[in-house]
């Protein structure tokens, strides 16, 4: 018998090791911004305790990058909280009638407060993640075998892909995607993603096209990449040189695809086909 799946999260069970995003309106455009849990001493904790109860969550500053620095993110005015995304081994919950504010507490940490008004988070289909136009040729590896493929969207959680190759690729069996972003005559490689195929749409001219979902512990990186794309086409401008600002760790991108570039292993099968049956 299969173990019940969770179906809410309180605020206060929100961990260091959770995945955490912030869908926001910046001006008219929604925005998913990548959220890192706050590192903070006993001191600071207990202080945040006594103000704020059990309905928060402490990240480290929200950024975005504006002519060349990095703006901690300000949720007033016309930026305005959609929703907050958690992601943990238990699922994917969204929490509504979020407050964020910016606070400063003893040991000069400056911070992000996310305040809910409803405490908890609803589980939540994790296929409905922020998507982003690629419209880019990658590699996906499954075993021995290696496919050409035109990625054409992508989110934390999933992508869609045409294959390039003359061979079929085995619905039934998980894969590796390299994920490439290229800078103009640059290429880099971002990491590699476990994943698998969820359904197969024909389109006009007799080719494939193939929804994928992708292994949940992947979803931080993933953020990153997302809030990275909508913010290039927010600015008109790459900004992947500058996406490990957005990280505790100046060698984000090295970090990531050393990380990310396991082998696949039984656990993680059975993540993907969780996901698959959600």
């Amino acid at each position: 018998m299969s173990k019940e799946k969770k179906q809410q999260l309180h605020i206060s069970e929100v961990t260091p090791e959770d995945s955490i995003s912030v869908t926001a309106l910046m001006g008219k455009k929604k925005v998913e911004l990548s959220a890192t849990f706050a590192e903070l001493t006993e001191e600071q904790l207990e202080f945040l305790n006594v103000n704020y109860g059990n309905h928060y969550i402490p990240v480290e500053l929200i950024t975005q990058e504006v002519n060349g620095e990095d703006i901690p993110v300000s949720f007033e005015g016309q930026n305005s909280v959609l929703h907050v995304v958690v992601v943990n081994p238990d699922g994917v919950f969204k929490f509504e009638h979020i407050l964020i504010r910016k606070i400063t507490i003893r040991g000069d940490k400056t911070l992000h407060i996310i305040n809910a008004v409803s405490t908890l988070g609803v589980r939540f289909n994790r296929r409905r993640g922020v998507r982003v136009n690629v419209d880019s040729r990658m590699e996906l590896v499954q075993g021995d075998e290696k496919f050409p493929i035109l990625v054409r969207e992508i989110s934390y959680c999933g992508f869609s892909f045409i294959n390039l190759s003359l061979n079929d690729i085995d619905i039934n069996r998980p894969f590796v995607l390299t994920l490439i972003e290229r800078d103009e005559d640059r290429s880099f490689t971002i990491g590699k993603f476990i994943g698998k195929v969820h359904r197969v749409e024909e389109v006009k001219g007799g080719s494939n096209i193939y929804g994928c979902v992708l292994a949940d512990k992947h979803a931080t990186q993933l953020q990153k990449y997302v809030a990275m794309k909508q913010l290039e086409a927010l600015n008109g401008k790459k900004v992947f040189r500058d996406i490990q600002k957005t990280s505790n760790s100046d060698t984000w991108r090295a970090d990531i695809a050393d990380a990310l570039g396991r082998t696949l292993d039984a656990e993680e099968i059975e993540v993907i086909n969780d996901a698959e049956n959600e």
